[in-house]
């Protein structure tokens, strides 16, 4: 019979000691980010920078957020703690794609709070491209979602939530009205992990059309043949102010802060955005219907 983990994490000098019960063991993670780049993946960010520095910094590798620090996350680790063909790590956890900032360490930890256990890994999404939505968060970014874009190969990471977490990610995602929450086609694993569906979420508003009528990538994330051209997040919101109604020269910091704080003109703004939208044709992705209260803090 599979053990499950505990939910004491023993944390000392810098490693962290995940427990077992006997005869499985422990698995240690050496903590090797330094405090520069603890900085920078998980320290504080202003209002503006929230939404201007979007979708965030994230490590290269797989890695475990556990209770506010961070660890670099590699098969030999998760080879330690393999019991029955299953790894008690992500044993019980649901995979989800994170094309955005959900593959950021500062994003997880503002949703998930200090004390969450996150493990994260490494994969490629093949035959699409992460571009911007045609839509504002509430926070006043200009968030992405996956779209089809035959031939390339992006550069992504997977959370995996437990059943509380999963619950919580839905709520900040605006299930059923912001993004659709869907089963994932194309993706490849760069660590092996237990087998099945990956899922995700789409974007239901379709994705922001440039000069050509094709969407533009985001510039911070990698991808092999891509096909899009790629933009900053100061280009998309000035593309924004420029297709809508938003009146005279408009800077960055001042869209972000009127988007932040005039939830009725970010509503407008968002459907005048709908005339300038690209909806997928045939998306590798199945949409599975999930409906919840308490998704209005995050729309």
């Amino acid at each position: 019979m599979l053990r499950t983990m505990y939910d004491e994490f023993l944390i000392e000098n810098r490693s962290i000691s995940i427990g077992y019960p006997l005869p499985y063991g422990a698995m240690k993670l050496k903590n090797d980010f330094e405090p520069a780049g603890l900085q920078a993946y998980l320290g504080e960010l202003s209002e503006y920078e929230r939404a201007s520095l979007y979708p965030y910094m994230a490590p290269e590798g797989s890695y475990l957020l556990a209770k506010g620090r961070l660890f670099q996350l590699n098969q030999r680790d998760l080879e330690k703690v393999v019991q029955v063909q299953t790894d008690p790590l992500l044993f019980g956890r649901t995979p989800v794609l994170a094309v955005g900032s959900n593959r950021a360490p500062y994003q997880l930890l503002r949703k998930f709070g200090s004390e969450a256990i996150v493990p994260v890994t490494s994969a490629r999404l093949h035959d699409c491209d992460v571009v911007h939505t045609a839509l504002v968060s509430y926070y006043g970014a200009i968030p992405c979602t996956a779209f089809p874009s035959s031939g390339t190969i992006t550069e992504l990471k997977i959370v995996w939530l437990d059943e509380d977490q999963l619950l919580h990610m839905h709520k900040t995602e605006g299930i059923g009205v912001a993004y659709d929450y869907v089963e994932m086609q194309g993706v490849e694993h760069q660590l092996e992990v237990p087998v099945g569906p990956v899922f995700g979420y789409a974007a239901r508003a379709g994705v922001l059309a440039w000069e050509d009528s094709q969407p533009a990538g985001l510039a911070v994330i990698s991808a092999q043949a891509r096909q899009f051209k790629t933009v900053h997040q100061g280009e998309v919101a000035q593309r924004v102010c420029k297709l809508t109604n938003l009146t005279g020269a408009w800077s960055v910091e001042q869209f972000i802060t009127t988007m932040q704080t005039d939830k009725t003109l970010r509503e407008e703004v968002i459907g005048q955005l709908q005339t300038h939208a690209i909806q997928p044709d045939q998306p590798p992705w199945r949409v599975i219907p999930v409906s919840m209260d308490g998704i209005d803090d995050y729309l």
